[in-house]
């Protein structure tokens, strides 16, 4: 995207943050266009961000195969036989307090049946999709890493998709480098390429969009 829009419209949504007295985040939003009825736009991309804006959370669940020592670069492990610990208000809490969920493959089943309705509904459920779905095998402390610049770009049942790609104390520059990628990562991602986007906006937390 032109560097010049970019400048501009993020000077205006910081402009607006003014007399806050919280830090607001921003947000990229892509509104598409379907070229034709058939057309299907459905975008489910997993992007690493070339600077971190928040302090992501992950949560592995595992059997009892995996030694303690692969695990410690997840923020939280739930093993198992742990998973009775969690009611229902338990499992609403863990899902909405951690970005990424892993999954061993082998207690997929239980996993599912204990968590996955809430994980689907968020859309932070394990899948292949987002090399979430471990083994014993694999180098779990640096999966565990790769997700610390990682977002989740969804558009679900809607025409758009809305990601955070900085904050109103971010640089400008870091910004713009998060806005890059993640268009980049949608656009190809479209059937039709740019030609499946309609508008682009920044957007604070409390704020009216401001569009590119």
């Amino acid at each position: 995207m032109e560097t010049g829009l970019l400048e501009e419209a993020i000077k205006k949504v910081k402009e607006s943050a003014k007399g806050r007295k919280f830090t607001q985040s921003i947000d990229l939003i892509m509104v598409f266009k379907k070229k034709s009825e058939k057309e299907k736009i459905n975008v489910d991309l997993l992007l690493h961000l070339p600077h971190r804006i928040k302090d992501i959370k992950t949560c592995a669940f595992v059997g009892d195969d995996i030694p303690s020592e692969q695990l410690k670069g997840f923020s939280k492990v739930i093993r198992v036989g742990e998973f009775k610990d969690y009611d229902k208000k338990g499992v609403r809490k863990l899902v909405k307090g951690y970005d990424f969920f892993f999954a061993e493959a082998s207690i997929m089943p239980q996993m599912a049946a204990k968590f996955g309705k809430n994980l689907t509904n968020a859309g932070k459920m394990p899948n292949p999709k987002t090399n979430t779905i471990i083994d014993p095998r694999m180098n779990l402390p640096a999966m565990a890493e790769s997700m610390k610049d990682a977002v989740r770009v969804a558009s679900k049942k809607n025409l758009a998709v809305s990601v955070k790609v900085g904050d109103v104390n971010s640089e400008d520059k870091d910004i713009i480098d998060n806005i890059n990628t993640v268009y980049e990562g949608v656009r190809s991602s479209l059937p039709d390429g740019e030609n499946n986007i309609s508008k682009v906006y920044l957007k604070l937390t409390m704020g009216e969009p401001v569009k590119i």
